[in-house]
């Protein structure tokens, strides 16, 4: 079935989420942008976490081409490394290319395991939020974490706008047909994360038509406060990990499968029905 958002007009979604087939393309560099199988996906791209220190060494040097040389979000550093004190608690994943190795995509997890400090949307829209009942404060802090610094570097994508997932997902040519498909690979691989890693309670601070961008293939995000001017216009959202596994859509349900394969030591849990609340859980939201 397939999710449309009425708050999205047509051309809109068009653009953003391409048609699936249900049929693999015979050659994929002929593969029709609007009849793709993204059970394809994993022949372009391969997904991994950034553990060892050249590893990361690679994730924050896209990220300082992304932020800081081309969207100048970020002011740029000597080392060429875009880094930030919430790196020490996160977790780096990346798509790369199946190919040459290079990195297309890369996405973090910041989490308070460890250190229970404040997550970044805490620190930016405090004071801000307008349902409180859904602030990382209502959770045991083990079970919170926030997605951030999404970034898809500049030669798997077609616009500069596209860096950092603003209109997802970048335009792609008939010969690399799941480049499109980068931005979203890696919210579903930062989902099957938190699913691993007992991270159910998600944050993100995102453009809202990003957001609905993302509901539209089931990934819905609960808008928790008002947007602000914030590298544009962005908001705070929630979302439970546990609930995405019961909403994406079928053919991107799948992709997250395979992706998770891939990323996760116990992908089982992304293929496992959704988990239900905790009685903890219950107790934090209503206290």
């Amino acid at each position: 079935m397939t999710l449309l958002n009425p708050t999205l007009l047509q051309p809109e979604q068009d653009a953003f989420v391409p048609a699936i087939s249900a049929e693999t393309p015979a050659k994929y560099s002929k593969a029709p942008t609007n009849e793709l199988n993204l059970s394809d996906f994993s022949a372009f791209f391969l997904a991994s976490q950034a553990i060892s220190h050249q590893e990361k060494i690679e994730v924050f040097r896209l990220r300082h081409k992304v932020y800081c040389e081309e969207l100048n979000f970020e002011p740029p550093r000597p080392s060429g490394l875009e880094q930030d004190d919430f790196d020490r608690r996160a977790l780096h994943c990346s798509l790369a290319d199946s190919q040459s190795g290079e990195i297309a995509g890369t996405v973090r997890l910041i989490h308070c395991q460890q250190e229970p400090g404040q997550l970044p949307i805490e620190k930016y829209f405090a004071g801000r939020f307008t349902a409180p009942q859904l602030t990382p404060s209502c959770f045991p802090r083990q079970h919170v974490c926030e997605i951030s610094r999404l970034a898809v570097a500049a030669q798997f994508r077609r616009r500069v706008k596209d860096a950092a997932a603003k209109d997802l997902p970048a335009l792609s040519s008939s010969a690399r047909p799941f480049n499109r498909f980068i931005a979203i690979g890696l919210y579903l691989m930062a989902t099957a994360m938190c699913l691993e890693k007992g991270y159910y309670h998600g944050f993100v601070t995102i453009e809202p038509s990003l957001a609905r961008v993302l509901q539209r293939i089931g990934i819905n995000f609960n808008q928790i406060g008002e947007a602000i001017d914030f590298n544009g216009k962005r908001a705070p959202y929630y979302l439970d990990a546990r609930e995405v596994v019961a909403s994406l859509q079928p053919e991107y349900l799948e992709l997250m499968k395979s992706l998770s394969s891939q990323l996760l030591t116990e992908p089982e849990l992304v293929a496992s029905s959704r988990q239900m609340i905790t009685n903890t859980d219950l107790q934090w939201a209503i206290a």
